[in-house]
């Protein structure tokens, strides 16, 4: 025996469809509303990641000075060893005399 209902089956199948297709609706919108929403997150994350390589590029004239920095610490780490060699082989001699190297300098 089944107990006493306030609608009908009818009006309560009714009702039921449409509370289905108001969330089926809202769950769409929150769908493009999230998609739009990371779609333009992405877009403003590459823009600004765009921009700042541009704004920290270097200018022709910075990178020629840089250049010639890089240029004139190799150069001097260089005479810094053949200093430290030629250091190393007057040390090494009897006599103090420098010796002839056979490598051109």
């Amino acid at each position: 025996m089944e107990g006493p209902r306030l609608i009908e089956s009818g009006a309560h199948n009714y009702m039921s469809g449409i509370l289905q297709t108001c969330h089926s609706t809202r769950v769409n919108i929150y769908l493009y509303a999230l998609n739009i929403g990371v779609f333009f997150l992405f877009v403003g994350i590459t823009v600004a990641i765009l921009y700042y390589c541009y704004s920290t590029r270097l200018s022709p004239e910075d990178a020629y000075q840089k250049q010639l920095k890089e240029q004139a610490y190799i150069l001097s780490k260089i005479r810094y060893y053949k200093e430290q060699q030629r250091n190393i082989a007057s040390k090494a001699s009897i006599t103090g005399l420098p010796t002839m190297d056979a490598r051109p300098i």
